[in-house]
């Protein structure tokens, strides 16, 4: 490295050791309470508050202005006179400072740059009293007390414009004190005391006279409240003697409600254990019913079966095939009547059990359920209509049946020839005989008297008995038309119809079943045959 170089690093070390320390001693600061003034040069002054910056030594200057507030004791050594003529003194505070903005800055260090504080308080104090004094010629000393704050706010208003135009202001003026020499405010005040003592004493007077109304007052009431409070005492122990009085008979009358609601609802249980028991009991007997009454169907059945049975024996045996579809026609009818009556009867039955049924259970608790009254009544009805109805509907099968077996008969009759007819006859004319020869078994004792020949004693009864006979075939062809001699005569080889027996007889047998159903049921019925007529001939 050559000596060249080395001193041109010599000279920027010593260069920048230089500038590090001198620059600390050009930067100058100022804090937030004080204004600082960069002059000279060619620029105009700089104000700085609360910060810093380079001056240049020789070539700018630097000074400090206060921001802070200045306490100003304003006093007049001589007295001010009041608009009244009353020569007044007057002591006052203000509080001034100098303004923030750059304008009152400048305008400040233009004025006060140089001077101390005591000499701007000077300044401020001058101006504060010169206004002061002449707000003072404008009122008179009871306005001035009467409005201190209203006064020293004129003097701080008027004051302001003046302090700014030395960049000042006024932060606030408050009046001290006032006094005089002449012993006016003395004066204003010993009026004012007197004043004052008058209406503390009528004060006082009232205040006595209205404490000693309200006292009496006070003592009436009390006395009042006390007899009110005593009969309310009294009034409030007889309501709650009432209260307790009614508490407990509500409890009374509700114990003995609940008491009564216990009962009835046990009653009511046990009425409808009793109703649910004679119920059960019902449903039992009219399930026996219903099971009597399919038996009795099945029965029927069974009946109708066997008299099926005993039909085509019958057909196949003996009857021939006219005759055994008539009989079977008669038979079936005889079994829808058997079968109808049996389940009329079963049903009538059933109503009947059915209606006891419910009787007896409405009956078991009648007295405390008139619903159950009511329902034996319609028990009892209808049990009376269902025996009305199996009744009728007995009698009903019953007439259809003789008049279905008379039908039939009658059918029958038509196919009988003379005959036929003529064997029917004879086979009545015993009974016929025996019914006109009836009076004569009224005599108890018969004495015959013979004079000889056939006109007298037995011959004569003889004779009279076949007159008899003779006189029933008479009775018969008036009757019917069938001469039976006449018949026996021209006839008498031919074959009579058959089942003639049985055929006069069938018009009872309708009547016989209705009213031995069950001996029919349990005893078998022989095969019919009917029974021949004989020759004649």
């Amino acid at each position: 490295m050559d000596p060249m170089s080395i001193a041109i690093t010599a000279v920027i070390v010593v260069v920048l050791f230089i500038i590090v320390g001198i620059l600390p001693a050009l930067y100058q600061k100022c804090g937030p309470n004080e204004a600082m003034i960069i002059s000279g040069g060619s620029s105009k002054p700089k104000v700085i508050v609360g910060g810093g910056t380079l001056v240049i030594p020789m070539l700018q200057q630097k000074d400090i202005l206060s921001l802070e507030v200045m306490t100003i004791e304003v006093r007049s050594n001589a007295p001010m006179i009041t608009r009244n003529g009353v020569p007044i003194y007057v002591q006052g505070v203000a509080q001034i400072k100098v303004k923030g903005d750059d304008i009152s800055i400048e305008t400040a260090s233009e004025q006060f740059l140089g001077k101390d504080d005591d000499e701007i308080r000077l300044i401020a104090h001058e101006t504060l009293m010169g206004h002061l004094r002449a707000i003072m010629g404008t009122m008179t000393v009871e306005q001035l007390i009467d409005s201190f704050d209203s006064f020293a706010q004129r003097v701080a208003e008027v004051s302001i414009t003046d302090l700014a135009k030395m960049g000042l202001t006024c932060v606030s003026f408050t009046i001290k004190e006032i006094n005089d020499d002449v012993g006016y405010l003395e004066a204003l005040g010993k009026k004012q005391t007197a004043e004052a003592k008058r209406s503390a004493a009528i004060g006082e007077a009232e205040a006595t006279k209205e404490t000693q109304i309200a006292q009496a007052n006070a003592t009436r009431d009390a006395q009042i409240a006390q007899a009110n409070a005593a009969e309310e005492g009294a009034k409030a122990k007889l309501l709650a003697d009432t209260r307790v009085a009614e508490a407990s008979k509500n409890f009374q009358v509700n114990q003995a409600k609940y008491q009564a609601e216990v009962a009835e609802e046990k009653a009511q249980s046990d009425m409808m254990y009793d109703i649910r028991k004679a119920k059960s009991q019902q449903q039992l007997v009219e399930e026996n019913q219903k099971i009597k009454i399919v038996e009795a169907q099945k029965e029927v059945e069974l009946q109708t079966v066997e008299v099926q049975k005993r039909q085509v024996a019958l057909e196949a045996e003996t009857i021939k095939p006219a005759e055994a579809e008539q009989k079977r026609v008669k038979l079936l009818a005889q079994a829808e009547q058997d079968k109808r009556r049996i389940l009329a009867e079963g049903d009538a039955q059933a109503l009947e059990l059915k209606a006891r049924g419910e009787a007896n259970a409405v009956r078991i608790k009648a007295e405390a359920e008139a619903e159950a009254a009511r329902a034996m009544g319609l028990a009892e009805a209808e049990a009376d209509r269902a025996r009305g109805l199996a009744q009728a509907t007995i009698i009903a099968a019953r007439g259809q049946a003789e008049a279905e077996a008379m039908a039939k008969k009658a059918e029958a009759f038509k196919q009988y020839n003379d005959a036929a007819m003529a064997s029917m006859v004879i086979e009545k004319l015993p009974e016929l005989v025996a019914a006109a020869a009836q009076p004569l078994s009224k005599i108890g004792n018969v004495t015959l008297l013979s004079t000889g020949g056939e006109t007298s004693g037995m011959g004569k009864l003889t004779t009279d008995v076949l007159n008899v006979a003779a006189q029933g075939m008479t009775m018969v062809k008036g009757l019917t038309g069938i001469d039976l001699v006449e018949t026996m005569k021209t006839k008498g080889n031919q074959q009579p119809a058959p089942a003639l027996t049985q055929q006069a007889q069938q018009p009872t047998q309708p009547r016989a079943q209705a009213q031995s159903s069950q001996q029919q049921q349990s005893q078998p019925q022989p095969a019919v045959t009917a029974p021949r007529p004989p020759q004649i001939g």
